[in-house]
């Protein structure tokens, strides 16, 4: 490698350290995305619900996995009876298949409890529930009220809402088993609390109301507390399956392409790298040079000698030569001791033939008698070459 080659590659390295140093420094924009992950603290996230859910409850935890394997785990091996949980869902949307809405309701029916707030909770979920949801589009650019209603109102006042607030209410519900615990600012219901089996199942329609960020503004932190009352003071299963999926091993790698900075940064020393491997091998590749076959002088040495038998007119003594050749090959080819025009070599010929030992014998004593001949002619010179070929596609 010259010195000029060195100077570009480390002019490349230091072109991706600013470059990953300037994307570092430069300011990231707010990610105003929902995710309500206990491991996120952007606005969206719910980490700071996380974090507090242990001042209310007497111990919290999280799963990655879906709610049929937390059902098996809980119906085979716990009684839920005598050490019932509450089951923490909070998502933009919601809708498990139908073996997991099935195995969510069995463990409620037996008693343990569930909160869901989603603004959109849809599947056999919702079909169990006789459940139908709405939403107001346009108060994502307005203010949105919620109050809590009843005889005994769980909190005082109207918290408030601003930003990306998306309004969902619900317009249909089993009225013979579920009561109303809050309303919008149209008194539209967004709170509701529905008694199954053994259990009950909370309902709410605003899970941004439980986020970072409107856990920080105003008083809206009573709502949240107020939502998180009406489950019973027992153990809390936080989900986390059906906001992320199965957490898996984090790599070098994954973490690189994670940050964006790093991202750029690998992407462009792959694509450097990449150009000076095509640039420095087109220059250093050799024209691959042409190379003569060796010469077959054995081939041909036996065309020459055929030549001279044949302009000698020595039709008896080449005859004698193929003869010899092919008695060598089929020797060889068929693991004979030694060939012979005798009953043992007929046999044998026959067998790893497959033909008839008649038609072996005559081909042999046709071969036999070229070969003692001492004069023959040139037609029967070719067709002896052809007697050979032939008797030599018969040999697998």
């Amino acid at each position: 490698m010259s010195r000029f080659e060195k100077r570009v590659l480390w002019a490349l390295g230091l072109l991706i350290l600013g470059f990953a140093s300037l994307e570092a420094v430069a300011p990231k924009p707010t990610d105003w995305s929902p995710s309500y992950s206990k491991y996120h603290n952007k606005p969206f996230g719910g980490k700071l619900l996380y974090e507090r859910l242990a001042d209310l409850f007497p111990s919290v935890r999280s799963t990655h996995d879906p709610i049929a394997v937390t059902a098996d785990d809980r119906l085979l091996n716990e009684d839920i009876g005598s050490s019932p949980l509450n089951h923490l869902f909070i998502n933009s949307s919601f809708g498990p298949d139908k073996v997991n809405s099935a195995s969510l309701l069995e463990m409620v029916e037996y008693g343990d409890r569930a909160l869901i707030a989603a603004e959109r909770i849809h599947g056999p979920l919702a079909d169990s529930l006789h459940l139908d949801m709405d939403r107001a589009y346009w108060m994502e650019e307005a203010t949105s009220d919620i109050r809590f209603i009843g005889d005994q109102r769980i909190a005082q006042g109207v918290f408030r809402y601003a930003r990306h607030f998306p309004g969902a209410y619900f317009t249909r519900y089993d009225t013979s088993r579920t009561r109303v615990l809050a309303v919008d600012g149209a008194s539209r219901p967004v709170l509701l609390e529905m008694t199954w089996g053994e259990g009950r199942i909370v309902l709410c329609s605003a899970p941004r109301a439980l986020s970072n960020y409107n856990l920080l503004k105003n008083n809206n932190a009573t709502f949240a507390a107020g939502v998180l009352s009406v489950l019973p003071s027992d153990p809390v299963l936080w989900d986390e399956y059906y906001k992320v999926g199965r957490m898996e091993n984090t790599s070098i790698v994954r973490f690189l392409l994670k940050e964006p900075a790093l991202r750029w940064a690998w992407f462009l020393a792959l694509a450097l790298i990449a150009l000076f491997m095509i640039v420095y091998s087109r220059r250093q590749q050799r024209a691959i040079p042409i190379v003569t076959p060796l010469r077959n002088a054995t081939r041909e040495l036996a065309h020459t000698i055929g030549r001279l038998y044949w302009h000698q007119s020595d039709h008896a003594g080449l005859a004698r030569m193929l003869i010899a050749h092919f008695k060598e090959e089929i020797r060889a080819r068929t693991y004979l001791r030694t060939f012979a025009y005798d009953a043992a070599t007929i046999e044998h010929l026959a067998a790893k033939s497959g033909r008839e030992r008649t038609e072996i014998a005559s081909r042999l004593a046709a071969f036999e008698r070229r070969e003692q001949a001492r004069k023959i002619t040139e037609a029967d010179l070719l067709l002896l070459n052809t007697e050979l070929h032939e008797f030599r596609q018969l040999i697998h």
